[in-house]
């Protein structure tokens, strides 16, 4: 055991010296770094909405389901709010899973076979890369937003099995968006397989119910399967996959993270209940966060500073060095503002960055104030 113990203490000492060392930090200061886009988590009509839910609710299962969905984990809750999520996505069904994590590994290991192939954006989540290793599939991961790439990887044969073609539509890292009607159209001619992970893009994208960036380019009906999550513009946790009604039973029926783990308890479904009354209550929330993160790009262009070609809430702002991104970071948490500094491997190296959250309870003054503060911190840094 000693070996090992010291064989890990010196991968950790490795890491350190590169500048990529992580540890778990409480949050402090202004939020800028949570995917709290809508900023219901600190909303106290929000919380009320909960406390409501959670005490007009009675039975033995009221609160807790400590048991799979399969078992006695199934409740009368679980099957209505999923009712209400396909309706949301805009598709015939929709099943929950505990994290967005596991919607993605079961996804793929459920519908892919080792005969398959798989495009997938070089850019996609640990989960998705996890999902299609642990599928044992053929995987052809295409150069960022390539559509050349995908037509011509398209258009090769593959006669061994089927094709999918998986990408995110709002990417968490550089904030930019994915051509989903141009992806839908090229799966159609080529008889391919869309699968979205519209994460990041629920809650904010949308004009008529603020489903996502599927809703937005109406691809709703055209994804075989689309990964929706409640950590973001929900401010809770968990997750759920959307889909045509006999994807979704088959999820029950061969989707190992899903059959195997305990339900999502009721507790947490008065939470994403509330969400859904807030979004179809108050969609100026939407509109008003992308503002706020226009106004931020606009401030950093003025300022020379790269923010890729983002869109939406997620505003990165490129600095290179790992040890620059972490100076900068360090800088503005000392004026109360909380950025987080990523680095490789979430990103390519040379790449190490801001990722900046905008939220919509944010305050123009705020994000004016983000903006002086992260000029004149990298000013510093660099002098």
């Amino acid at each position: 055991m000693n070996d090992l113990l010291q064989e890990l203490e010196r991968e950790l000492e490795k890491i350190r010296s590169q500048n990529l060392y992580r540890s778990l930090t409480p949050p402090k200061g202004l939020d800028f770094c949570s995917n709290d886009y809508l900023g219901l988590s600190r909303d106290p009509n929000f919380r009320a909405a909960i406390l409501e839910k959670l005490e007009q609710a009675t039975g033995p299962d009221s609160v807790s389901s400590p048991a799979s969905r399969l078992l006695r984990g199934n409740t009368s809750r679980h099957q209505a709010l999923e009712q209400r999520l396909s309706g949301f996505k805009g598709t015939e069904a929709a099943l929950i899973f505990p994290t967005g994590y596991q919607s993605n590994i079961g996804v793929f290991t459920a519908l892919v076979r080792s005969q398959d192939r798989v495009l997938s954006d070089a850019q996609n989540h640990a989960s998705i890369i996890d999902g299609l290793r642990l599928s044992g599939c053929q995987k052809i991961v295409f150069p960022h937003l390539d559509l050349g790439a995908v037509e011509e990887a398209l258009i090769q044969p593959h006669p061994e099995g089927k094709t999918f073609l998986v990408t995110e539509s709002l990417f968490s890292m550089d904030g930019d968006v994915a051509p989903l009607a141009a992806y839908a159209e090229l799966a159609k001619q080529h008889e391919a397989y869309l699968i979205v992970d519209d994460a990041h893009a629920v809650g904010v994208f949308g004009e008529e119910r603020g489903s996502g960036l599927t809703e937005r380019f109406g691809v709703e009906k055209r994804a075989l399967a689309i990964v929706s999550t409640f950590g973001k513009a929900f401010g809770l946790f968990g997750a759920f996959v959307a889909g045509p009604q006999v994807v979704i039973e088959y999820l029950i029926n061969r989707c190992r993270s899903f059959i195997f783990t305990t339900a999502v308890p009721p507790l947490l479904l008065y939470g994403v209940e509330a969400g859904l009354d807030l979004l179809d209550a108050e969609p100026e929330r939407r509109k008003r966060v992308c503002l706020l993160a226009d106004r931020l790009r606009q401030r950093f262009k003025e300022a020379g500073l790269d923010t890729l070609q983002s869109a939406g809430p997620i505003v990165p702002v490129v600095l290179g060095k790992s040890e620059r991104a972490l100076a900068v970071a360090q800088r503005l948490q000392e004026k109360g503002l909380d950025v987080r500094a990523i680095r490789p491997p979430t990103v390519a190296p040379g790449t190490a960055r801001l990722r900046i959250s905008v939220h919509a309870d944010h305050t123009e003054q705020q994000i004016d104030q983000l903006a002086k503060a992260v000029e004149k911190a990298i000013k510093s840094i660099d002098s």
